[in-house]
């Protein structure tokens, strides 16, 4: 369009301007070593505007194959973008579906785009490892830190978690460790290390990593609790298989209050000290505990407590029925407690009425003591017998010995 109001204005300047240069006088010389050339000054003039004309076509034709060249280089360059775009799209979806050595090539081959390049190697690597190759894996891996060096966290945490599903759990440490001097209070990396020290049973760095994963919120308070109770808790089990009472006994006092008071924690430390045959501390341990929570299982090792006076103890496990007067784990332990204060008619009540509640082999066992004690040897057999039967429960109900003689 601009070509054409060019050549417009320059035709009526012609038009206008010819007549006017044809009657200019006189005449112009060019000079060349010794040789001069005339021209009649409206000729050198018409000669100096066209060459004006000729060069101004010349810049455009210029300018024109410049700007071709440009739109053809950009036409390749894009062609380029969308092969590598369309690339990294076939190569994502080949990732989800499993399609591994699929997803690789199309995942390397769209690496082309710079915006994308780190997403690309990241995945590749992870399409590497799912075929075994931990070696491509780690090529893609250390492409991805040359190409954005920035990005370390963002390419070690991928690292990590490659090398936790692969069971490469030191080189996990490592790299996690790494990462935590870079990043000490990133959340994912705290995350991480967590799930590393759990599946290596390393809970006391579980225990010395709990205040950061609180502070950095990795958790919410209920997750956060529960990871804390576990922790400690395996702690406490690998002190108790020492069997040093001492050594428990220092441990369980350096764990927070607030952890000693959850259920999972004084049962486990209550079968230590039965297991120990620290009956003194577990009356202690059980009679606190009972306070706010009940628990069968510690009333269950209540039951079994030696003390010099036992006639006091039963007295005091008595007040549990105001709170538990029908539950048959109490019931059983009233009934060995008074069997060891030799209260043998107490011992009996007690125990029938727990096995009207629920039949245990337990309960049968000791109401055959109380029998015995009571002078009554076939009610002791016959609650032998029923413990007995408690304990072994065939498939089907009958008679072995009646069967057996009939097949006879």
């Amino acid at each position: 369009m601009k070509l054409k109001w060019y050549l417009l204005f320059g035709l009526l300047g012609g038009l206008i301007i010819g007549p006017l240069i044809s009657k200019i006088p006189g005449s112009t010389y060019i000079l060349l070593d010794k040789t001069a050339i005339e021209f009649k000054n409206n000729v050198a003039l018409g000669l100096l505007v066209l060459a004006f004309v000729l060069l101004w076509l010349v810049w455009l034709l210029v300018r024109y194959l410049l700007r071709t060249s440009n739109l053809t280089l950009n036409w390749f360059g894009d062609r380029n973008l969308r092969i590598a775009r369309q690339n990294t799209i076939d190569g994502m979806i080949a990732l989800a579906e499993g399609h591994w050595k699929t997803a690789e090539k199309l995942l390397a081959k769209g690496a082309q785009i710079r915006n994308t390049k780190l997403i690309n190697y990241l995945a590749a690597a992870r399409a590497a490892q799912e075929q075994g190759d931990d070696k491509g894996r780690d090529h893609y891996l250390h492409i991805a830190a040359k190409t954005q060096p920035d990005a370390q966290v963002a390419i070690g945490l991928t690292q990590a978690q490659l090398q936790m599903q692969h069971k490469q759990y030191e080189q996990a440490l490592a790299t996690l460790s790494h990462l935590r001097d870079l990043s000490p209070h990133h959340p994912y990396v705290l995350k991480l290390l967590y799930q590393l020290y759990a599946r290596l049973n390393d809970w006391q760095h579980v225990i010395d990593i709990l205040p950061k994963l609180r502070k950095n919120r990795v958790f919410d308070s209920e997750q956060l609790t529960s990871i804390e109770i576990t922790a400690w808790k395996h702690q406490l089990q690998k002190h108790a298989e020492s069997a040093n009472f001492d050594k428990l006994s220092a441990f369980w006092n350096g764990i927070p209050a607030h952890v000693r008071k959850s259920p999972e924690l004084e049962l486990t430390y209550g079968k230590a000290l039965a297991q120990l045959q620290q009956d003194q501390e577990l009356e202690v341990l059980v009679k606190d505990a009972v306070k706010h929570q009940w628990q069968d299982e510690l009333i269950q090792l209540f039951g079994d407590i030696e003390t010099p006076q036992p006639d006091k103890t039963l007295a005091y496990a008595e007040t549990w029925l105001k709170q538990k007067p029908h539950n048959a784990v109490l019931l059983t332990t009233l009934g060995k407690l008074s069997l060891k204060a030799q209260l043998w008619g107490k011992a009996k009540n007690y125990l029938e009425q727990s096995l009207a509640i629920i039949p245990t082999p337990t309960a049968h066992y000791y109401l055959a003591q109380a029998y015995n004690q009571l002078g009554h040897p076939i009610q002791a057999q016959e609650a032998y017998q029923k413990g007995l039967a408690n304990e072994v429960k065939p498939r089907r109900e009958y008679d072995l010995i009646g069967d057996l003689t009939q097949k006879g």
